[in-house]
């Protein structure tokens, strides 16, 4: 089963656990100060983690409270000064060459300072992290780990599900990045290019998670980023400019000025950052901005239009059974495995966990819910972990079924032939795309085809299992 398909309560918690499991993986490797992606990382895992909060926080509430988001945003906070620091740091250390002789001294000079600005926020940091983030991943794991469900007998899939919640939160956030592109409208309005930028990033994390099951979604992601790094790497330039000026003040004030004189490299520098706002807002112009996003912006609607259907209702399973005499020699290309399957006690839900093993394979689990009886059941299942599988075997003693299935492709559908243990027995089966679908049973088949026991309640598993 895909995410979108998930009750949004279990997928967004999903989601908060994976960001918070990436933070922490980079909160250890903070210690190791040779590791220079170490603070990128844990920043992009917090900020991950902030942004599924905040987007989910109605289907989040009983586990993340307004407490622990405010915690969370003073850790994202004491992170984003260490980042605006070290970003800073490479701007100036990249341009230093570029710069003349009696220019060179000035960003000597001002590196120099940032240096030991950076220390400090950085001891400060790990120090925050170290004492506040372990707390709250420790609170925030156990909290997102349980959750009660409410689901109809009838229908056993939660509600609201993942598909039709992320759609409203795409086109609301393709809304808000629409509006705050057309906001900025010259490139004076900064602030708004800036909150221009944190949309886009914004809508980029809300898709991430899906972009392996929707080309649609990977094209987007991918489209986001690089509005994200052309508004990013024009909001470094205005912040390097800004901090130049500071600096140049902060330099002809000082009484002896400091030898050799830093100001004619601070006003290099800070020409060097004007020219590169100026470069980058010709490109966002182009790209973006006056309306040039609309068509992109369009297809994200699309998208979630696409996405609100993947996740509009359960898997169908259409199948025909057929009792067999005897197993038929099977043709070339056949794949064996063998299922051992139990059914977890219930009267309106078939509740089923599978272990299937191939031979050079690891087993594989998996947990699975059926509906209704005949040709056409409503089936949902997920791949489950070995722990899991052992845990709910033990409900299932006394309605298990071991089997020896064979798969042999036959056109675009595919027959699969179960032989069971400890009985002769031996069936057909074969998934149909809709329910009219004449079958056509293949030659070396056909003979051994006692009769068509579909909706037989005889030759149901769970019925077999007891």
């Amino acid at each position: 089963m895909s995410l979108l398909e998930l009750g949004v309560h279990r997928a967004a918690r999903f989601l908060a656990l994976r960001f918070l499991a990436e933070a922490q993986a980079a909160r250890v490797r903070l210690d190791d100060a040779g590791d220079a992606e170490a603070l990128h990382d844990f920043r992009v895992g917090l900020r991950r983690l902030r942004s599924t909060v905040r987007a989910y926080a109605d289907h989040l509430r009983d586990a993340i409270g307004g407490k622990d988001r405010k915690r969370l945003k003073a850790l994202a906070g004491a992170t984003g000064q260490s980042r605006d620091g070290e970003v800073m740091i490479e701007w100036m250390q990249s341009r230093r060459d570029g710069l003349s002789g009696a220019e060179q001294p000035g960003a000597d000079w001002l590196l120099e300072r940032l240096r030991a600005r950076q220390a400090k926020l950085d001891r400060d940091l790990r120090d925050e992290v170290a004492h506040d983030f372990g707390r709250e991943r420790k609170r925030l794991s156990r909290r997102l780990s349980a959750y009660e469900a409410h689901v109809d007998a009838a229908d056993p899939r939660e509600t609201p599900q993942m598909g039709g919640v992320v759609a409203d939160l795409v086109v609301a956030h393709v809304a808000d990045l629409r509006r705050r592109l057309d906001a900025s409208g010259s490139i004076a309005e900064q602030e708004a290019l800036h909150e221009a930028r944190i949309s886009a990033k914004r809508l980029r994390y809300l898709l991430e998670p899906f972009a392996d099951e929707l080309p649609e979604a990977a094209w987007a992601v991918k489209r986001l980023k690089k509005m994200q790094d052309t508004l990013g790497e024009m909001h470094d330039a205005y912040v390097a400019g800004q901090l130049l000026a500071a600096e140049r003040a902060d330099a002809e004030a000082m009484d002896p000025r400091p030898e050799p004189d830093p100001v004619p490299g601070l006003q290099a520098l800070r020409t060097a950052a004007q020219r590169e706002m100026e470069r980058l807002y010709a490109e966002a112009c182009v790209s973006w901005l006056a309306g040039r996003a609309s068509e992109f912006l369009a297809r994200v609607d699309a998208l979630a239009e696409e996405m609100r259907g993947s996740g509009a209702g359960a898997n169908q399973e259409i199948e025909r059974k057929f009792l067999l005499r005897s197993m038929p020699k099977l043709p070339p290309g056949a794949v064996r495995t063998e299922i051992v399957q139990g059914y977890l006690p219930g009267d309106h839900l078939q509740e089923r966990v599978r272990r299937v093993r191939r031979a050079g394979e690891p087993a594989k689990y998996y947990r699975t819910v059926k509906l209704g009886s005949g040709i056409s059941r409503t089936e949902i299942e997920e791949e489950a972990d070995q722990a899991t599988f052992r845990r709910l075997w033990q409900l299932t003693k006394g309605r298990r079924v071991r089997k020896l299935r064979f798969k042999v492709p036959d056109g675009a559908l595919t027959w699969e032939i179960d032989r069971f243990f400890r009985r002769r027995l031996v069936l057909a089966e074969i998934e149909l795309p809709s329910e009219d679908f004449d079958v056509q049973i293949p030659d070396w088949l056909r003979d051994h085809v006692e009769r068509d026991v579909t909706g037989e309640d005889e030759y149901v598993n769970i019925n077999l299992a007891r």
